[in-house]
């Protein structure tokens, strides 16, 4: 009887052990599941906060960018107004963008911007080695583009410079008194250059204006302007232009000029440009190698006389 007790605590014992045992292992289970799901917890946290961050520094980006373009517009504004009122005089340098950044307080890459956008206006235009020139008003939609001969080189594949050979007054005597319709002793002012296309010779462009008709003409440099933008910045509309052309030979510098032999043919091309205010405020020779004078034309023949609206300068 008493080794049966025995044997029967003994059992007892055992299952009380076995679940006890038991109850251990599913405590640790459960500990085991409150540590995996704090870790999915702070997981998500983590996950929630790095999305979290990534769509703060999104906005603190965008709101930059806006706020530069919004810099950008502004000072695109203050230029052209500056340019409008004269403090950026028409035919001068802008000042370098450095010297702009330090004088409104913007950094570089706003002033390059705004610069940009009056480049592609037409109110700026940039010479490489020299710097950045006002060009004009801003555009007038009614004003007739006439295009110049840079423009025609450019469309055509060829890089454009020009060489100035001389400038200065000029009485204009007998024959340019006729053409321009002035008195012989009208003083004009001569610009004689050398057109260039991707560095070879296009041609050789005599040019003679009233020399009274645009103020400081001598402080203009007509190997970045045009005489066409000197018309723009002094309000000389033009309201056409008059091409004849004939045959003629090259001799002596002329020749040296145009890298061609002494007596080599070349098409002579007449250029008379007019106003409505002022009649004729222009006449061009030009003397042209024949397989560049197609871009001295856009018009079509009329009486012996090629009427075209396209400038020689």
């Amino acid at each position: 009887m008493q080794r049966k007790q025995i044997q029967g605590e003994q059992r007892q014992d055992k299952q009380i052990q076995g679940e006890q045992i038991q109850d251990k292992q599913i405590q640790d289970k459960q500990i085991q599941d409150k540590q995996i799901q704090d870790k999915q917890i702070q997981d998500k946290q983590i996950q929630d906060k790095q999305i979290q961050d990534k769509q703060i520094q999104g906005k603190q980006r965008q709101s930059t960018q806006t706020q530069r373009l919004t810099k950008s517009e502004a000072f695109t504004q203050t230029l052209k107004r500056n340019i409008q009122e004269g403090t950026y005089p028409y035919g001068t340098a802008l000042p370098a963008e450095r010297e702009l950044a330090e004088n409104f307080g913007l950094n570089r890459s706003t002033v390059r911007a705004a610069i940009q956008t009056l480049v592609e206006e037409g109110l700026l235009k940039k010479v490489q080695g020299k710097g950045t020139f006002v060009m004009r008003h801003a555009r007038d939609n009614a004003y007739t583009h006439f295009r110049g001969m840079s423009e025609l080189l450019k469309n055509h594949g060829y890089v454009p410079s020009s060489r100035i050979l001389y400038t200065g007054p000029t009485p204009a005597g007998y024959k340019l008194s006729h053409l321009l319709q002035v008195g012989e002793d009208t003083v004009l002012y001569r610009i004689m250059r050398l057109r260039l296309g991707n560095g070879l010779p296009v041609s050789i462009e005599n040019t003679f204006v009233p020399y009274e008709l645009i103020p400081d003409i001598e402080d203009i440099d007509f190997q970045i302007y045009s005489l066409y933008d000197a018309f723009a910045m002094n309000s000389l509309r033009i309201a056409g232009i008059q091409q004849v052309f004939s045959t003629t030979r090259v001799r002596n510098s002329e020749a040296k000029y145009l890298n061609a032999e002494n007596g080599s043919p070349v098409v002579s091309i007449a250029i008379t440009s007019a106003s409505e205010e002022n009649g004729i405020i222009e006449y061009t020779n030009a003397l042209v190698l024949p397989e560049f004078c197609k871009f001295y034309s856009d018009g079509v023949i009329q009486d012996s006389k090629l009427n075209v609206y396209a400038q020689s300068i």
